[in-house]
């Protein structure tokens, strides 16, 4: 099941699986946790308006469980992704290679000022 929300794809594990793992777009990966004090942070102070801006078309959003990551249950496993061993990670992917990361969540202006460094990293490998 996919829940579109603007640009943010809220995906689950088996949809995921469904499609396709190389893809020529850039993409950010949001792993999390459930009950991780961070992810919670990020979801009330950023979630809410991440679909909405320009950031999202560079970089659309797809949420993926730290849990469904460590068992494989997505399609990037053949994807050249450093480990994720921590949440929240934010990983950027273009073809299918990570080419950036946020590790971490501890304010919105530090989150958007890396998701800055990550748009212009994008638009320069388009």
């Amino acid at each position: 099941m996919m829940i579109n929300t603007g640009s943010m794809r809220f995906i689950t594990a088996f949809a995921f699986l469904a499609m396709a793992a190389a893809s020529d777009a850039d993409e950010l990966l949001y792993i999390y946790s459930p009950d991780c004090g961070a992810c919670m942070k990020w979801k009330a102070e950023v979630e809410p308006v991440y679909g909405k801006t320009k950031e999202a078309v560079t970089l659309p959003l797809t949420k993926i469980t730290l849990e469904d990551w460590a068992l494989g249950k997505h399609p990037l496993s053949s994807c050249q992704v450093a480990a994720v061993v921590g949440t929240p990670t934010f990983v950027q992917l273009h073809d299918c290679r990570e080419v950036d990361r946020i590790t971490g969540y501890s304010s919105d202006e530090l989150f958007w000022f890396a998701l800055a460094r990550m748009t212009n990293r994008a638009q320069g490998l388009n």
